[in-house]
């Protein structure tokens, strides 16, 4: 049986029950993004490989938002329930989080979200599982990455994250973390915990407000990544 997070993710049943103009901004991001991109998402990957979804897939609080209005909007009742009670939180071999999307029995379109995949998906895969062989990659100006990267991760100059206790901060992570920091007093301390016991992140990016810093947490060394605007 496969490791998973010790945390009841079927148990968040307020999950879906958002603040509109939450879900608005979502919505105008990602369709902002999405415009921005245009002609860009093109792949030359063989339709049956799925290398690329094995990883921590990371993504922005914004992200996130756009997936749950996505299952929300599209997955009947017993889909969804399935979902959290059975994929959310689910560990691979490494400890890291396995992408509760990536459908491994299919043959070809691994990905049971995929019109609203995270920008790391659409830019080409992730870094955390590279291509086995080399394929020809379409280039993306680096001009339009930010661009999209910024209408995700910020709004009016200032960085969007998700405040965990009095000193850490959720800014970028896997999609189990952000079920939890996103949730309740209950589950964010859970994740709080979680983090703290372990000394690992999941590859998730943390903010602290103390030393106006990016970190993550790898096997017990706190990485800084960058310093906070």
């Amino acid at each position: 049986m496969a490791e998973r997070i010790n945390y009841p993710f079927n148990s968040l049943g307020g999950i879906f029950e958002r603040p509109e103009p939450l879900d608005n901004f979502a919505r105008e991001r990602m369709e902002e993004v999405k415009r921005l991109l245009q002609g860009s998402e093109k792949y030359n990957c063989p339709v049956q490989c799925s290398r690329c979804c094995y990883g921590s897939i990371l993504m922005s609080y914004t992200e996130f938002n756009y997936i749950i209005l996505h299952i929300g909007r599209e997955w009947l009742p017993g889909e969804r329930d399935f979902f959290f009670r059975e994929r959310v939180g689910l560990l691979q071999d490494d400890s890291t989080l396995l992408c509760p999307f990536l459908r491994e029995e299919a043959d070809r379109e691994h990905c049971s979200i995929y019109p609203s995949r995270p920008l790391i998906c659409r830019v080409f895969g992730t870094t955390a599982a590279p291509c086995s062989e080399p394929i020809e990659q379409l280039e993306l100006e680096e001009r339009i990455f930010y661009q999209a990267y910024d209408l995700l991760y910020y709004d009016r100059d200032r960085f969007i994250a998700l405040v965990l206790d009095h000193e850490w901060a959720l800014y970028e992570a896997p999609f189990a973390l952000w079920c939890l920091a996103d949730s309740g007093d209950d589950s964010r301390e859970y994740l709080s915990s979680l983090v703290s016991e372990r000394e690992d992140s999941f590859n998730a990016v943390l903010y602290d407000s103390n030393k106006y810093e990016f970190f993550t947490l790898r096997k017990g060394d706190k990485i800084r990544l960058s310093r906070g605007k």
